[in-house]
């Protein structure tokens, strides 16, 4: 099976951290109002993108904000894993092919995961710099490693990995620990709800 995680609240407990971030960003930019967590827990689209235009920036501004986020990232991201998420991926990954899919890059992701212990347990990294939707990113690693609809999951704490998700037509995982609310996600009907890490070992029992 091919299990696609998001990485933000899935994978690291990363919100406070985050939000720190997009705050200095659009502070640089001084376009637009300061992001809020209320942003990060109602926005329909959790991307980048997506939250510079909800506090308004021009839309020619969007892609710079997104930029001088990865920026920051590179210079002060230090978050660490839910608890029991690095055993749970290293167990994981003993029968299943693990890749994240995220809205954070690529290279700082999967130098976070090296860090955890887990370089060998993810497959593949595939961040929001590829341009791409998480979508067309589920769709990227089914082909890669040759998985069927049937087989693939994508496990998010947002209702737009649900959506996205269920636009690749893979089945759907949505948890509860992480940036979005369990009746939020609910109403995005997603195939499976977990409120624990421990629940992801069930995936494909």
């Amino acid at each position: 099976m091919l299990l696609n995680f998001d990485y933000d609240g899935v994978i690291v407990d990363s919100f406070d951290q985050l939000l720190s971030l997009v705050i200095q960003a659009q502070q640089s930019l001084g376009l637009g109002r300061p992001p809020i967590a209320e942003d990060f827990r109602k926005i329909e689209n959790l991307t980048f993108e997506d939250l510079g235009r909800r506090i308004g920036l021009p839309e020619n501004q969007v892609f710079h904000y997104e930029a001088r986020i990865f920026e920051l990232q590179k210079e002060q991201w230090d978050v660490g894993p839910f608890s029991r998420i690095v055993p749970i991926f290293e167990k994981l990954a003993m029968s299943h092919t693990l890749v994240v899919i995220t809205s954070s890059q690529s290279e700082i992701v999967a130098a976070t995961l090296e860090v955890f212990g887990l370089g060998s347990a993810v497959s593949r990294v595939l961040g929001g710099e590829l341009g791409s939707t998480k979508a067309g990113r589920i769709e990227q690693a089914r082909r890669e490693f040759s998985c069927s609809t049937q087989d693939t999951f994508m496990v998010g704490d947002a209702i737009s990995d649900i959506r996205q998700g269920k636009l690749a037509g893979v089945k759907t995982i949505a948890v509860s620990w992480g940036y979005q609310d369990r009746e939020l996600l609910e109403r995005e009907r997603p195939d499976f709800i977990f409120d624990k890490p421990d629940e992801l070992l069930q995936i494909g029992v």
